[in-house]
């Protein structure tokens, strides 16, 4: 065999020969009502085949913090997610427990005024370029950073107002205060340059609307610490989503980290002894 072809077959052998491990992440969810409560287990059963672009996806696995409940250890999860305001929820227990909050969160928290959960579970449903993958991609982007990532839906709408953001107990009171508007709108779209970012894989601006009312509320957009990642189309001045400044473009695997696999390790081995029975034949020649 030519030499030169050998150690290109060999390197190529040792370099292509790990495939990323199996990620799976913990996830707090904020319990609703019954008929609520049934969403986290049915989401999280089918999280894992989600995957448009075929480059990972993450499984989940799920705690409910059920009414009546103590306040959860928020430091031993990856993710919590406060839901939308018509999950039935009661927000006393998440204003009680702002401080542990605050402590255990990490880098990367999102903030939308799409209710996707309730879509999810009513109209338009499970769809992938709308509120599954919409879903999916929050809660795998916020669990990919480091300490609690927070994703949170929601709280209110026209008429309604804040249940839970706005009030002075909350963990976001300080960074939300005067930048919150609720409204009725069915266009949502996704700022221009972001259609490929992660935390929007599978999704178009066309997915993200005409829900039956897509988003009840929004953000100002120069809220501080945060960057739009889509928007109101009759409301320009507001963004619908939110996410921590600087992460937009933020991986969603988890932080996982590409490690071999045994038989990698062993055809990494035989690709350092071809290497190395190519260089003895050329000393020898």
């Amino acid at each position: 065999m030519n030499k030169k072809l050998l150690q290109t077959f060999c390197l190529a052998a040792a370099l292509t020969a790990t495939n990323a491990s199996a990620a799976v992440i913990d996830v707090l969810w904020y319990g609703g009502n019954a008929f609520y409560n049934t969403l986290p287990g049915t989401l999280a059963s089918n999280a894992g085949d989600y995957d448009p672009n075929n480059d990972g996806s993450l499984d989940w696995n799920v705690d409910i913090w059920e009414l009546g409940e103590a306040a959860p250890d928020f430091g031993s999860y990856d993710v919590f997610i406060i839901p939308s305001w018509l999950s039935g929820m009661d927000p006393s227990r998440l204003l009680s427990a702002g401080d542990d909050i605050t402590n255990a969160r990490g880098s990367r928290t999102f903030l939308s005024g799409q209710d996707a959960d309730f879509h999810y579970l009513n109209s338009p449903g499970p769809i992938d370029n709308g509120p599954r993958g919409f879903f999916i991609n929050a809660v795998n982007w916020a669990a990919s950073g480091t300490g609690m990532g927070i994703v949170a839906l929601a709280d209110g709408w026209q008429g309604t107002g804040s249940t839970w953001m706005n009030n002075v107990n909350s963990f976001l009171y300080d960074e939300l205060n005067g930048h919150l508007n609720y409204f009725q709108e069915e266009n949502v779209n996704i700022v221009a340059g972001q259609e490929n970012f992660p935390v929007n894989e599978g999704l178009t601006s066309a997915g993200l609307s005409n829900w039956g009312t897509s988003s009840h509320m929004g953000f100002s957009v120069s809220t501080p610490g945060y960057e739009v990642i889509n928007t109101a189309g009759g409301n320009q001045s507001y963004a619908v989503t939110l996410v921590t400044e600087g992460q937009a473009d933020g991986g969603t695997d988890g932080g996982v980290v590409t490690v071999p696999e045994p038989a990698s390790i062993a055809m990494f081995s035989l690709g350092l002894l071809g290497l190395g029975w190519a260089r003895k034949k050329r000393n020898q020649a």
